[in-house]
């Protein structure tokens, strides 16, 4: 109990210093939404007396801390401003789109977790076999293979060369689910094959240092099949040093999308970003941010609780 009541008194730590670091990298960005809204020349023809005026009815002039302060409050309350040029809330502006991005994300990993455990359970106990050969060389190159280049190379493929599948999504934003996966397919794959290469070097790893530990060695000249002794034991050894890697690695899922994302024209969170920061609205970007920030501390968080539950040595220390 007191483990758990630490850990989420510094994930609360974490966030607000997080929350704080995200106002200050906004603030350093040069430019404002009034410069990227008007021209040079409009710039130049407005009088610096009505220049101000129109800065201090956005609120550009405000102190930073003045303006920090407001942010923390609103963060409190997941009110994050309105755009300073349309007055249109944030909340509105990046609700659909974060939506699509777990949805995306999540499909990823429904389908990349089952994967991957097969992929690496099967390379580590057949190890330095034809198999886990294949299975490492194939992790390896789709692991570093950059995502725009396998999504370019499906477009060539299944889109322009044998027009199977869509180049661009064409749903739209606050499109069902089920709506926006159908549209999708090509942008699913691409995030797939780099995680299921990442979580499959990242088991295998985890089932050979467990496979090599003494209590299998002694299940074994127990008589217990060997199925029973990779499953019922290694496995759970392996998963649980994996559970942080593999939680910020969902996390990241979410706020590295961004290329995908742009590439197929997906509606999620990359294309507002790169809007806002087109745009210079400061709030958009920041909601963003701490949005990606809050979903990485929430799922370590939860890898840690997870970590508590399933072994016993770390509740004890």
């Amino acid at each position: 109990m007191i483990a758990a009541l630490r850990r989420v008194l510094l994930s609360c730590i974490t966030l607000v210093m997080l929350t704080v670091f995200i106002f200050i990298a906004t603030e350093i960005m040069p430019g404002d939404a009034l410069d990227v809204s008007l021209s040079a020349d409009e710039i130049a023809m407005i009088p610096p007396e009505r220049l101000a005026k129109m800065k201090q009815d956005l609120g550009l002039d405000r102190p930073a801390p003045e303006r920090l302060l407001s942010f923390l409050g609103g963060v409190l309350t997941l009110d994050f401003g309105k755009t300073l040029i349309s007055k249109t809330p944030v909340t509105a502006i990046i609700g659909y789109p974060l939506r699509n991005s777990l949805i995306l994300a999540g499909a990823v990993l429904l389908l990349a977790i089952p994967l991957a455990l097969t992929i690496g359970i099967a390379a580590a106990v057949w190890q330095g076999r034809a198999i886990d050969n294949i299975a490492s060389t194939g992790a390896i190159i789709g692991y570093s293979i950059p995502e725009f280049v396998i999504g370019t190379v499906l477009v060539m493929i299944f889109a322009v060369a044998w027009p199977v599948f869509p180049a661009t999504i064409t749903a739209s934003t606050n499109d069902a689910a089920l709506t926006l996966l159908a549209a999708s397919p090509l942008a699913v794959v691409t995030v797939l094959i780099g995680s299921i290469a990442y979580l499959a070097r990242l088991l295998r790893t985890g089932m050979v240092d467990a496979l090599a530990k003494d209590f299998v060695e002694r299940l074994r000249l127990t008589g217990i099949p060997e199925w029973r002794i990779v499953f019922l034991h290694a496995l759970p050894a392996a998963i649980v040093p994996s559970l942080t890697a593999m939680a910020l690695y969902a996390a990241a899922l979410v706020s590295g999308i961004v290329v995908v994302e742009l590439v197929f024209a997906y509606p999620g969170l990359g294309q507002e970003l790169v809007r806002g920061v087109t745009r210079r609205e400061v709030h958009v970007v920041q909601a963003i941010a701490l949005c990606s920030a809050a979903l990485v501390v929430a799922l370590n968080f939860l890898a840690d609780m997870a970590i508590l539950a399933l072994d016993p040595r770390t509740r004890r220390a």
